[in-house]
């Protein structure tokens, strides 16, 4: 797989993640949110070493599943499509950056959002950045993609289709905060 997993083999983790799921007392302080049907299929996790991309994709699920998502396999209907990348990169203080992007696609194939952010883990060994991610720091770098994601599925307008585009003024606006990007028609 090569640090990529596609839809069908990340719906399967999904759904087995979310079969298997139990609930887990959050740690983060900022308030988690619930996306409650509104189908969202993954459909890729790039950048990470397997060993990490597949734990990370285990962790997603389980976050997805406390935040009531409804995560269907790649060849299923979906009202959303993700793609993700995952970096590990040292910092100046001598961290280790788990960092994620996720584009967020509706169903005409445009990018709807941008989520992106970074979780810091301990000192890395060596060369290898990835060596100072640790369990914690995939777990917390999951939870806070899933908060990202729900916190706009939640927000974005009912109607996604190409139709309803079409009838809209085609003027772009940029939003950027800590934790999201947004290229939204205005």
């Amino acid at each position: 797989m090569s640090g990529r997993l596609n839809g069908l083999v990340l719906g399967s983790a999904f759904a087995l993640a979310l079969a298997g799921c139990q609930e887990t007392t959050s740690t983060a302080s900022r308030p988690r949110v619930d996306a409650p049907g509104v189908p969202v299929s993954v459909q890729s996790i790039s950048g990470a070493p397997d060993q990490v991309t597949t734990n990370f994709a285990s962790l997603l699920g389980e976050a997805a599943a406390e935040r009531k998502m409804e995560i269907v396999p790649g060849d299923k209907p979906a009202r959303f499509r993700v793609r993700g990348y995952l970096t590990a990169q040292p910092t100046e203080d001598g961290q280790t950056a788990l960092a994620f992007v996720w584009d967020v696609y509706d169903a005409s194939k445009k990018r709807a959002q941008r989520v992106q952010g970074e979780s810091l883990g301990k000192r890395g060994g060596g060369g290898d950045p990835w060596a100072g991610i640790d369990q914690t720091i995939v777990a917390r770098a999951a939870s806070d993609s899933m908060d990202a994601i729900a916190t706009f599925l939640v927000s974005a307008p009912e109607s996604d289709t190409p139709a309803a585009d079409s009838k809209k003024t085609k003027t772009k606006t940029r939003t950027k905060t800590a934790s999201a990007e947004t290229d939204k028609p205005s």
